[in-house]
Formats: C-alpha cells, sequence, structure tokens
C-alpha cells in the first residue's frame, strides 16, 4: 500500500503543474490517459521445480500456503487515435503474497524437502508487462475489435522453512515472453462516462496465457476521474521440467488523467 501511495501522490503532484496549462475546454475528445489503480488479488495456482513429475513435488498454493487476498497495483498509459479506430496500450502490474503456515505434509522444492509439522515462509510474486494495439470498428460512441498484445510474464516462489538437512531457503522463477489475441471493446455514451471490456488468450507449446477485465470510468471533470471494475489472469508458464501456474482475480479502482 506504501508504494501506491507514493505513486499517486507523485502522480497528483505532476499533474499539478499541468493542468494549469489546459485552461481552453476542448470539443475533441482526449487520445491520451493515465491510470494508476490498486487492485485486490485472490491468488491460487501451483509450481513445480523439483525437477520431476513424481508425486510430493508439485505444491499447490491453496493448500500449502493458504495465500491470502493481497493488494497490488497497477500502472496503465493509454492512447487512442483521433478518429478512434486505434488504440495502444502500456501496462505494468505487480502483486506480492506472503505467508506463513505449518506444513500439513512433506513436499520437494528444487531438491530440498520440506517437512511436514514445520513452518514454513512463503513469498510469491506476479509481474507482468504487456503492450497492446488494437484495431476498432465503430462510431464515435461504441468501438470494438480484434486486438494483439505482448510482452513478459515473471513469476516467482521463495520459501525459507525446516528441510530434513536443517533449515533453508530456496527459490524458483519463471519469466517468459507473452503474446494473447482477443478482443478489445470501449463505449462511451458521453464524455463523463466509458465501459470498457477486453480479453486475450493463447495456447502454445506447454504455456496457457489468459487475461479479461472490464469496468466503468467516470469522470468529475474534463481531465479527471475515477475508474474501477474486476479483472481475471491465468498464466501457466513451464520451463521443462518445471512449471507454475498461477490464478488470481479480483476487483480494481483507482484514477484516471487524460488529455
Amino acid at each position: 500500500m506504501r508504494k501506491i501511495s507514493v505513486l499517486v501522490f507523485s502522480m497528483i503532484m505532476v499533474l499539478a503543474f499541468i493542468i494549469p496549462a489546459r485552461a481552453q475546454h476542448s470539443s475533441v475528445q482526449p487520445k491520451n490517459e493515465i491510470e494508476i489503480r490498486a487492485t485486490y488479488s485472490i491468488p491460487s495456482g501451483e509450481a513445480n521445480f523439483s525437477g520431476t513429475g513424481a508425486s510430493g513435488s508439485t505444491i499447490d498454493f491453496a493448500r500449502d500456503f493458504d495465500f491470502k487476498n493481497e493488494f497490488g497495483w497497477q500502472a496503465r498509459y493509454t492512447y487512442r487515435s483521433t478518429n478512434g479506430k486505434h488504440k495502444i496500450v502500456a501496462d505494468y502490474d505487480a502483486t506480492n503474497w506472503e505467508r506463513s503456515t505449518m506444513l500439513t505434509r512433506s513436499f520437494t522444492f528444487r531438491g530440498e524437502t520440506y517437512v511436514a509439522n514445520a513452518r514454513l515462509d512463503g513469498a510469491l510474486k506476479l509481474q507482468t508487462f504487456r503492450a497492446m494495439y488494437s484495431y476498432r470498428w465503430g462510431n464515435e460512441k461504441l468501438r470494438i475489435g480484434p486486438m494483439v498484445d505482448m510482452g513478459f510474464v515473471k513469476t516467482s516462489l521463495a520459501l525459507n522453512g525446516t528441510t530434513n538437512s536443517g533449515t533453508r531457503s530456496t527459490d524458483g522463477s519463471i519469466t517468459k515472453f507473452a503474446a494473447t489475441v482477443g478482443y478489445d471493446l470501449d463505449y462511451t455514451p458521453t464524455r463523463k462516462f466509458n465501459l470498457f471490456h477486453n480479453l486475450g488468450a493463447i495456447a502454445f507449446q506447454g504455456d496457457h496465457l489468459f487475461h479479461a477485465e472490464g469496468g466503468i470510468k467516470v469522470f468529475a471533470t474534463e481531465s479527471f476521474g475515477a475508474v474501477g471494475g474486476y479483472k481475471v489472469q491465468r498464466y501457466k508458464l513451464k520451463d521443462d521440467p518445471n512449471f507454475l501456474t498461477i490464478r488470481q482475480h479480483g476487483p480494481f479502482f483507482g484514477g484516471v488523467f487524460r488529455f
């Protein structure tokens, strides 16, 4: 939450210098948007970094850790062409989950066997960056069309606890280039209201990627507004013989500045 507060404060300070220069109201729809969001994520998934698919080598985030819901943050820049046909988005999203638990079973992670009934600290991180392009048909109120995005997904899991050879700290991560195809939709009945939805998915060489979100933006002034909605992500990444699957979903909310 501290990181989110610093980002929001920095954005406000920068915009305080920009806004006075925009004294005249324009009849042209603003083409650029900057969003800072707080995300509330409900995670689940599993990981295997033991180098084997044998029983007892796959960790289940819900069963073994019961990772709790956590706040993350998201920063997004959006550009729309004057005629509304072209839309470009750059997006960065990061969420960390941490949990201390008492193991109910033994499992192997990166060659270390963590023993049942011992205390274990776990830290799970998900970072995504993507750049999206969409070509949309429609009119000034409704735009919908195909989209493609690409970027990277990084997932990591770090453990610290008692193994059968003493106290150990181990970690594993997978970073993959990610690209999806799907569609993007904007409905803007007035200058002060926007309804949006987009979805992307792909399956390629064992990797499965899916993300979707929908929400609304309400503008109190020509330049400032609020955004809220719901998002879902599912990433299964393979780095043979290791794999990590993470699913997260939850609401988001934040502020929007357009110019």
